[in-house]
């Protein structure tokens, strides 16, 4: 619903030589967001998408929809966060349930190879955390340091 929502491709279904990832931030009382970092060849694309809804109810209609070019060393040093992360041996915790906080949701593909790691407000201090980050650092929306949970 929410990646339809923000018109948001099937990563895991992409049958491109694309390398794709995406952050999918879904905040209990915020704007949904997405933010997808691609590399195809030796172009680097990022983009990102935010309905006018909740993340933890209704997610609204699409009222930001941008992109723009990165260079090797912005995708660069997303990889380096993903390897420290240990992104592609992550799994899911599936016993995590709470009712205000957010969702974190990464998605990584690379030819055939697909990981989905989901994570509940995570902590500062974790390589997911960072990972997901470093795209929030990457767009041109300010969120507030008390609106990253």
């Amino acid at each position: 619903m929410y990646l339809q929502a923000l018109k948001e491709p099937i990563i895991y279904a992409d049958k491109t030589n694309k390398e794709i990832y995406r952050f999918t931030w879904l905040r209990t009382f915020h704007n949904p967001i997405a933010i997808r970092i691609e590399k195809d060849g030796s172009n680097y694309k990022l983009y990102w998408s935010v309905c006018d809804g909740k993340g933890g109810y209704d997610p609204g209609k699409l009222v930001v929809a941008k992109s723009r070019n990165l260079n090797k060393q912005n995708w660069d040093n997303f990889l380096k966060k993903v390897s420290i992360a240990g992104f592609w041996t992550m799994r899911t915790d599936k016993d995590f349930f709470a009712t205000d906080g957010s969702q974190w949701i990464l998605e990584g593909k690379v030819n055939t190879k697909y990981n989905v790691v989901e994570g509940w407000s995570p902590s500062a201090s974790t390589g997911f955390y960072k990972c997901c980050d470093y795209l929030i650092t990457l767009i041109d929306l300010k969120i507030k340091p008390d609106d990253k949970y």
